[in-house]
């Protein structure tokens, strides 16, 4: 194989046959550990998103029209 390059081999499972895999207490907190994930996820998009707004509205007000007679 060339230099630098990987290969990557995914196992995909359904939740649903993480039941016969894992105790139920252990599903339970896989689910929960999936949901923190994705919340942790959208706090990092909504701080980026309230970012650009702040130099968005940073810019408009820095550009104002003057009129010069």
């Amino acid at each position: 194989m060339a230099e630098g390059r990987t290969r990557e081999i995914r196992i995909r499972i359904p939740e649903e046959l993480f039941s016969f895999f894992l105790p139920e207490k252990a599903y339970e907190h896989v689910l929960r550990a999936k949901k923190e994930a994705l919340l942790a996820l959208r706090s990092l998009i909504d701080s980026r998103i309230e970012a650009l707004e702040k130099k968005e509205e940073k810019e408009a007000r820095a550009k104002k029209k003057i009129k010069i007679e």
